[in-house]
């Protein structure tokens, strides 16, 4: 299915219809509807939306931003602090999950995380996600995001942009 054809991919704005979005999920909803045009406006993370091309309907986002792995979790790639952009937040419209929505803006913010790369040095696409959501990154996806650790009822991982430039 071509995406291009039914969805149009930008930056969230204020004219963007968002009252009626849900992803079934309180907190990711909350964060959209409520923090994400705010989080844009002051530069903590950037929000991508995907749109019904026919009625504008906001259907899908994933936020970005810069971040690091700190001393101590970035020893594990030989040094002591590790620059990376980190997928907070993805969300799809309950009407349009089982689109494989999810994996097409997961791919938009590995290349939007590669484009980085080549501007700022960043090393890694990093996403920290519940446990319970950690097969769909490793199985379903099929990226490449590779297990780097589990905390509490998270897991991190994260795909290693430079050997994705390798196979890219």
């Amino acid at each position: 299915m071509n995406l291009d054809r039914l969805y149009i991919l930008k930056e969230l704005e204020e004219s963007d219809l968002l009252d009626n979005f849900s992803c079934k999920d309180d907190e990711i909803d909350f964060f959209f509807k409520n923090l994400a045009l705010t989080n844009q406006k002051v530069k903590i993370s950037k929000i991508h939306v995907l749109s019904d091309k026919i009625n504008h309907k906001t259907i899908a986002f994933i936020s970005l931003s810069a971040s690091q792995l700190n001393t101590g979790d970035a020893r594990f790639f030989g040094i002591d602090k590790i620059p990376v952009i980190l997928l907070g937040r993805l969300g799809v419209d309950s009407n349009y999950q089982g689109k494989d929505l999810g994996g097409f803006l997961i791919k938009i913010a590995l290349e939007k995380a590669f484009e980085a790369s080549t501007i700022v040095a960043c090393r890694l696409l990093l996403v920290e996600t519940s446990k319970d959501m950690k097969d769909y990154y490793l199985k379903k996806v099929n990226m490449g995001f590779e297990w780097f650790r589990d905390k509490k009822q998270f897991s991190t991982l994260y795909i290693d942009l430079l050997k994705y430039e390798k196979y890219r």
